[in-house]
């Protein structure tokens, strides 16, 4: 690669000082994200997967069509932000969110249990903590849905602790139809015998929808599908589900040279390469090294 491909961005998060120097890069996750490990390695991509070209080898064939260039005529879209936290986060994580990249977000909203007309926070009908943390986002979905879906093209939900280049994925998603049902992230696989093999998208890195995905997930799966969502954790895949169940599409997100652009660790980790061996499972790209 070229110094061209490269940049240097420093974000001061509390104590943590985040360093990336990637040009595509848009999200990137702080703290270390837990996941459950799988037991079987999933090796095929399901049919209904929008992304680049992969060659049989199994190596990322170039195709310049997905990367999106420097946006300098056409116009930006519009981008909510909403941020999953609880009362007592709001000061100590919400707050760097609120202070740095979240400003530059066209809305920006805190998704919490209770309702803090200072901060300010969204009060949603739920219990706190993570063991409900998918009826939080549910609810918030729903709430974004009926009040704020004209104010934006596209949907960005974020962890206090996630670090947004939000003018990167604007140029991004500059390039994607916000009336097509899509939805885009780091892409991970989930495997059960309820759920077959699905794509889902790390819940540490983002989650961004379409227009036209939020109002299918809202008032088709929602609505029409009552059980797609169960309260608990696991919000990243059961969403997902959800996408799947009304007809939204999952993108592959990588740029022309196979570099991720959604990271769910701390540079450190995707700079060196030294990743959890749950992530190769689950990683739909199998952490595939770009030459």
């Amino acid at each position: 690669m070229t110094k061209s491909y490269y940049t240097l961005v420093v974000a001061y998060f509390g104590t943590a000082v985040v360093v990336i120097i990637w040009t595509n890069v848009l999200l990137v996750h702080r703290t270390y994200h837990h996941c459950n490990e799988i037991t079987a390695r999933i090796s095929h991509r399901p049919e209904y997967y929008i992304g680049p070209n992969i060659s049989k080898s199994g190596t990322r064939e170039r195709n310049t069509a997905t990367a999106p260039p420097r946006n300098k005529t056409k116009k930006l879209p519009r981008i909510l932000c909403w941020i999953l936290t609880d009362p007592d986060d709001l000061t100590r994580r919400a707050t760097n969110v609120k202070a740095t990249w979240g400003k530059r977000c066209d809305v920006l909203l805190f998704m919490s249990s209770e309702a803090n007309r200072f901060f300010p926070a969204v009060g949603l009908n739920v219990s706190r903590g993570r063991n409900h943390i998918a009826a939080k986002a549910k609810a918030a979905w729903k709430y974004i849905y009926k009040h704020h879906f004209e104010k934006a093209d596209f949907y960005l939900k974020a962890d206090p602790d996630t670090y947004v280049i939000v003018e990167n994925l604007k140029n991004y998603l500059a390039t994607r139809n916000t009336s097509k049902a899509e939805y885009y992230g780091h892409s991970f696989t989930f495997y059960s015998n309820r759920h077959s093999n699905h794509i889902y998208m790390s819940g540490g890195s983002g989650l961004v929808l379409s227009s036209e995905a939020l109002k299918l997930l809202v008032t088709k799966a929602f609505e029409e599908k009552r059980n797609c969502m169960p309260d608990g954790q696991g919000e990243d895949y059961k969403t997902a589900w959800c996408l799947h169940l009304c007809g939204a599409k999952p993108v592959d997100t990588r740029d022309e040279f196979g570099r991720e652009r959604f990271l769910p660790f701390q540079p450190g980790i995707h700079l060196l390469g030294k990743y959890p061996k749950w992530y190769i499972y689950k990683d739909i790209n199998k952490a595939l090294k770009v030459k």
